[in-house]
């Protein structure tokens, strides 16, 4: 019988192996975990607001209803539907040839978007400027953390009715002015 002994040499590539090892293999996981979750999530900034990083040029087109013209809040605080004040129903402005639409939302007052309003997103979907590789463009208000979420939730929800998948829609956060309750929400094709 033959006896192998290990050299001062193979103990340090077995050392080296090993230590390569149980680098490796977590750093393996920790990428493929991270790649798939991105992969999944759109990015967003502090506000929680899906962004592509880019700003619009037309932020000058956008902004909030003057404030005497806005709905009283509800004393309440209801945001159901039913609240909903009948100036908030339905788009402001469509063009189905330009593909692009705007309606107004109040966070404060809503929590989805109406019927009307999810209605007009179904026809604008259809518009010849929705291509294979465009992208939905929505610009939205810089607004406070919750009342970011509700509304990028609404739009979302609207989207998702109509079978869009959120890897199509690219969000442009544009500064409202001063003691805005309700905003315009532009939508378009890129």
């Amino acid at each position: 019988m033959q006896r192998y002994v290990l050299t001062e040499r193979g103990k340090f590539l077995i050392a080296i192996f090993i230590i390569v090892f149980f680098l490796l293999v977590p750093a393996l996981i920790f990428i493929i975990r991270t790649l798939s979750r991105d992969s999944n999530e759109p990015p967003h900034n502090s506000n929680g607001i899906y962004q592509n990083g880019e700003e619009t040029d037309d932020h000058d087109d956008i902004q909030g209803i003057p404030p005497e013209s806005t709905p009283e809040l509800p004393d309440d605080g209801d945001k159901g539907q039913e609240a909903q004040d009948p100036s908030l129903s339905g788009p402001e402005s469509f063009d189905l040839d330009a593909g692009t639409m705007v309606f107004l939302f109040t966070p404060q007052l809503q929590n989805a978007l109406d019927e009307s309003t999810i209605s007009a997103i179904g026809e604008l979907l259809t518009s010849q400027k929705n291509t294979n590789n465009a992208k939905i463009a929505i610009d939205i208000p810089q607004l406070p953390d919750n009342d970011a979420a509700t509304l990028t939730n609404a739009i979302l929800e609207a989207f998702s009715i109509h079978g869009v998948p959120l890897s199509d829609i690219t969000f442009f956060v544009y500064q409202p002015d001063p003691d805005t309750l309700t905003f315009k929400i532009n939508i378009s094709f890129q």
